[in-house]
């Protein structure tokens, strides 16, 4: 984007806020719109004519209803986001549907057949298949102008003073006929059409048909002059096109629908021409307009129409005299009507309403302050009722209405002498400091006071915070007076407030900020800015002294770049960075890389922002890093209310601790102070801020992630010790905390705290292993994830140079043991992977004894299930696996007990969970003999009962655990192994799976198959949709071929025993037979005496591969008994 292109943030500010999301969308729609642009307007183009016109050139009476829909919403309707890519056709397409409808209403009006085509060319269609012309082309020309708007469109129509008659005689004609026949869109089309009509330079009397003859003179409207209410006629004798349009004008004027809007133009047009000025229409106008103002009962819609209409004819008289005699008195019943006390609550209940009235207001007051009319005492009456007026109105509980406020405070404000204005600016700075609390820090007395915006309006904020960037961008507040303005705007680009239901209602408050310093930057000069003094409350610790407004400035938005919730604020923080570094060369450090790093488009993505984004600006210079990491500890980091935005905030910030640590002449005590400044924050939440408590907790963890790196730099004991003892410290509260007290989601602080003893395994190591040890370096520290991706054997050995772990850490580990058992019921799957991890990890640090009788429980919860209704939680399934790591006994332990529950629970979320623990693991992959029957009886699962194909979720699961086994197998068959050659049995299941029924399973097992092909043939089926034709095609041909597709590693062996059913454990109870199994639901218990679901699998025997090629067994895929709807 170009350095000096304005981007949109007004606008922004009038659409609701969104949800805060974790990633805005991949796909850049804008790019696929230019992509596709070429072919959509290519079709319309084609199209068009034969829509409008028949063979032989005449214009159609109707068309297809399907193809008009078409034209609408496929080839139109997609130009929204990009008007301007019509530009070029607009002026070939428009004239053809205007001069199309203007012939079709010719010929009409020439046949005189009008008894029988009413209005749209026909009283009613015979179908709905089929549209009358006239709708259609009228439906059209509105998309147009809601593509592009009116005020284009309409200059591609025909102007020429001859369509007016005809024109009007067809709205009078469908009018005179009750206007049924007539769509909303014909009679907008139409009235906007006489609108453009009324510019033409002659009389209307020269071109009208006849004169409005007036037999009685009275102010009834009587005469032969349609009855209008409230509206007095001229008293001069009016043309007759006058006397037709004004009827109808007024009548849509109080239309709920587009028809407002034209008919609103309608009137203004043709009271602002002088000739009816000449003939007293504008002065009956107005005071029918006043007249209406005050009539009660009407409908808001009625109300809306009147002011939209003096609105209009104020704007229009902006460089003439023409209204200056009415100011005064349509100013005081406009204000009048708007007050409570005048009864106008009709008209000030629509916000639609409340934002016209400050637009008549606006103008009128502009045109007041306009040459001699400066001076006088009523205008300056008119000019301070209407600030109070506005500034009231700035708190509105609509955004148009704010916005409407706001500008018009700044257009009348740059119309104001400079100590006026100056006036406007320090009453919106003094609303801005109301309800504005300032509290002291508890435990540090000397530290300065803060901000609490707890108590203030975030709907005024946003409506004050509009001003100061309308006031900015027409430069009205002199540069001397900036400071202030600077301070808060930097405040409402941290604004953050939470709605009852936790919903934002800062985002708009931020995005008016942007449009503020976006406009600082582009109104100001670089000389103007150096010269403002920086507020102290900018100048925080992550600031030099004596930087500049401009360098506070682009630190503050970069922070908002990175890390705000909203994607439109990020990319508009962006788009100010890059507009106030482009302005002002050489002004903030490492101007021209940090626009670089903090792009535009890499701002998009949430997950960018908080990854290569953040990085990449703190390599650039410290103070941007510590101000991200200031900025992670609040709301847009650990305090969003999005999980997945924390986990990535907290992984954000141990990313910049570690690289602020390596830049840093001491790496460790930098780490320590990221660490204490995290252990702070926890001690001072209260009980019910788990989402800050959660994010908290991931932050310390991924500090902690990083501290084998800083050790490795920075060998200083002092440092060292003080972490340690800090972390362990730290450690010791927050497990004490999750034994002891009851949250409100223990699901996030499961989640969080598992995560925090995975990474403080490098925090016990050093406590195990003597210090000094650790400090020359002759034993290296291990992080958290890099020991949970440690081998078993490595795992064993590590245990064992480890030894016992002395007393400073027993009761850690003591109270570590309480809360993993705790974590392991957890059903949730984020929980799930990080408890068990946390559970190898107390493994680890156990002694011996602890150790296998930890390991025996965790058998024996998994071994049986319970007799109550819940079933064993996932987690233990999951730790048993892992601890087959540092298990002595695996043999007599966990292997069977991981069979013997496979063989006598036949509920589908047992086994799911049972094969989730395997998928990957090191014990699946050294007991693949005995535990292969497990992963083929998953392939195999067809079970169906009220839920329907349940079994589906069993065989997605054992797919995935089949990919990992392969993947496995390459990487031995690479190392020159054979151990696993067992799994490539499995090809004929998994390949069976590819033409599954079920969409899920079928993708799964295409990704899965495509791991068993040599890499072409790979290749060839992930570029192939799994339900398309070529997909099957594909299939069918590995059978008909010789394995040549199939990776060599994965090739059988003629040694490969067929995976039969999983052994038995012989403390194994017999398995239900098929005979004594109904269907019934999986959730109920077995105390109930209820059947498992019923279940069909394939036969046990699988054949070779040989065979396999040649034809395939005579049914391959089961079905369930009973059930026809679950047949392969």
């Amino acid at each position: 984007m170009d350095l000096h292109t304005r981007p949109h943030f007004a606008p922004r500010s009038l659409q609701p806020p969104r949800p805060p999301t974790m990633d805005a969308p991949e796909d850049d729609l804008d790019i696929k719109l230019q992509q596709l642009s070429g072919d959509l307007i290519t079709d319309f183009d084609k199209s068009l004519p034969d829509f409008l016109r028949k063979q032989d050139g005449s214009v159609r009476s109707r068309v297809r209803t399907r193809e008009l829909q078409r034209f609408v919403s496929s080839l139109l309707d997609p130009f929204q986001d990009l008007p301007q890519l019509l530009d070029p056709h607009l002026p070939r397409w428009l004239p053809l549907l205007g001069d199309a409808l203007l012939e079709h209403h010719r010929s009409r009006l020439s046949s005189r057949r009008r008894q029988h085509h009413l209005g749209s060319g026909a009283a009613a269609s015979d179908s709905d298949l089929l549209t009358p012309l006239p709708a259609a082309i009228c439906r059209l020309l509105y998309t147009f102008c809601k593509i592009r708007g009116e005020k284009v469109v309409v200059r591609f129509l025909s102007n020429e003073t001859r369509h007016l008659e005809l024109l009007l005689g067809a709205l009078e004609d469908a009018e005179r006929h009750g206007g049924g026949a007539w769509t909303w869109e014909e009679r907008y089309v139409v009235l906007l059409w006489l609108s453009q009509l009324m510019f033409v330079p002659f009389d209307l009397a020269s071109i009208s048909s006849a004169l409005a003859g007036r037999e009685d003179e009275d102010d009834s409207g009587r005469g032969g002059l349609p009855v209008i209410p409230d509206f007095v006629w001229p008293a001069a004798e009016l043309p007759g096109i006058a006397t037709r349009i004004l009827p109808m004008a007024v009548k849509y004027l109080a239309s709920p629908g587009k028809e407002r809007d034209a008919a609103k133009a309608l009137l203004v047009r043709i009271s602002m021409r002088r000739d009816m000025q000449a003939l007293g229409v504008l002065e009956a106008l107005v005071n029918w307009a006043l007249k209406a103002l005050q009539r009660e009962g009407s409908a808001p819609y009625h109300y809306i129409g009147v002011l939209a209409f003096l609105s209009g004819i104020l704007a229009a008289s902006a460089d003439t005299s023409d209204m200056d005699r009415y100011l005064g008195v349509v100013f005081r019943a406009v204000h009048g009507a708007s007050g409570e006390e005048a009864g106008g609550g009709g008209i000030m209940s629509s916000a639609l309403a409340r934002k016209t009235v400050i637009k008549v207001i606006r103008a009128i007051v502009v045109l007041a302050l306009r040459g001699q009319g400066q001076q006088g005492d009523e205008a300056m009456e008119m000019v301070e009722t209407t600030i109070g007026f506005l500034l009231e109105s700035l708190a509105d509980n609509d955004t148009p209405v704010r916005f409407a406020a706001s500008k018009a405070l700044s257009i009348i404000t740059l119309r104001l002498d400079a100590e006026m204005a100056s006036q406007v600016v320090e009453a919106v700075l003094e609303s801005l400091g109301r309800n504005v609390l300032w509290k002291k820090d508890p435990k540090d007395a000397s530290a300065p006071r803060t901000r609490d915006l707890s108590t203030v309006n975030p709907l005024e904020w946003h409506g004050l915070m509009l001003t100061l960037s309308h006031l900015l961008y027409r430069r009205s507040p002199p540069a001397e007076n900036l400071s202030d303005i600077i301070q808060a705007l930097v405040m409402g680009l941290s604004f953050e407030r939470r709605g009852p239901s936790g919903g934002s209602t800062g985002t708009n408050v931020r995005d008016a900020a942007c449009f503020g310093i976006w406009a600082l930057a582009r109104r100001y000069t670089t000389k103007e800015l150096l010269a403002v003094r920086t507020p102290k409350s900018l100048l925080t610790k992550y600031h030099d002294p004596d930087a500049s407004v401009l360098q506070v400035l682009g630190t503050e938005l970069v922070v908002a770049a990175s890390l705000d919730p909203a994607g439109n604020i990020r990319r508009g923080s962006s788009a100010a960075l890059q507009e106030l570094i482009g302005r002002n060369p050489d002004t903030v450090d490492k101007g021209i890389s940090v626009v670089q790093a903090v792009d535009y488009h890499g701002v998009a993505l949430r997950s960018r922002a908080l990854g290569e984004v953040v990085l990449n600006a703190t390599k650039l210079s410290a103070q941007y890093g510590e101000a991200i990491l200031s900025a992670i500890l609040d709301w847009r980091g650990v305090g969003d209310t999005d999980a997945a935005s924390r986990r990535a905030a907290a992984a954000s910030y141990g990313t910049i601790t570690a690289e602020l640590a390596k830049a840093s002449p001491e790496p460790l005590k930098r780490l320590l102070h990221s660490a204490s400044q995290v252990l702070g924050r926890i001690r001072s939440l209260q009980l019910r801020q788990v989402e800050e408590l959660h994010g908290l907790l991931l932050s310390f963890a991924a500090v902690l992630d990083a501290l084998p790196d800083v050790v490795a730099m920075d060998g200083s004991k002092t440092c060292l010790d003080e972490v340690v003892r800090m972390s362990l410290e730290g450690l010791q509260e927050i497990l004490s905390d999750c034994e002891t007290k009851t949250y409100r989601k223990p699901e996030l602080i499961a989640e969080a705290a598992s995560r925090l003893v995975i990474s403080a395994f490098p925090i016990l190591q050093a406590a195990t292993l003597t210090v000094n040890a650790v400090r020359t370096k002759a034993v290296g520290l291990l992080s958290g994830p890099a020991f949970v991706c440690k081998t078993g054997a490595e795992i064993s050995s590590l245990s064992a140079a480890l030894g016992s772990a002395p007393e400073s850490i027993s009761k850690l580990i003591q109270t570590l043991k309480t809360n993993v058992n705790a974590w392991l019921l957890r059903p949730e799957d984020e929980v799930i992977p990080a408890a068990s991890e946390a559970g190898l990890v107390l493994l680890v640090f156990c002694t011996t004894t602890e150790r296998e009788q930890i390991i025996l429980e965790w058998a024996d919860l998994v071994r049986h299930r319970p007799s109550g209704r819940a079933g064993t939680a996932g987690g233990f399934f999951s730790a048993l696996v892992l601890s087959y790591a540092i298990a002595n006994h695996d043999d007599d332990v966990i292997r069977p007990a991981i069979l013997q529950r496979w063989a006598t629970d036949p509920y589908n979320e047992t086994r799911v969970l049972i094969l989730r623990s395997l998928t990957g693991s090191e014990l699946l992959e050294r007991n693949i003999d005995a535990l292969l029957g497990v992963i083929a009886d998953g392939l195999d699962d067809y079970t169906t009962n009220a839920r329907g194909d349940v079994g589906s979720l069993v065989r997605h699961r054992a797919i995935k655990a089949t990919r990992a086994l392969w993947q496995a197998r390459k990487r031995e068959a690479a190392s020159g192994g054979t151990h696993l050659q067992g799994a490539s049995s499995l090809f004929p299941r998994i390949l069976r799976l590819t033409a599954e029924k079920l969409d899920r399973v079928r993708a799964e097992a295409q990704v899965t198959l495509a791991d068993a092909l040599n890499p072409s043939s790979s290749t060839a089926l992930l570029t192939l949709t799994f339900s398309s034709k070529p997909y099957f095609l594909f299939l069918l041909s590995l059978l008909s071929t010789h394995p040549h597709h199939l990776n060599p590693s994965l090739l059988p062996t003629p040694l490969d025993p067929p995976p039969g059913p999983p052994p038995s454990s012989p403390a194994s109870s017999p398995r239900p037979t098929r005979a004594t199994r109904t269907s019934s639901s999986p959730r109920a218990p077995p105390s109930r005496r209820t059947a498992p679901p019923r279940r069909r699998r394939l036969p046990t025997s699988a054949p070779r591969w040989s065979a396999f090629s040649r034809r395939l067994p005579r049914r391959t895929a089961p079905r369930s008994p009973r059930s026809r709807s679950s047949r392969f």
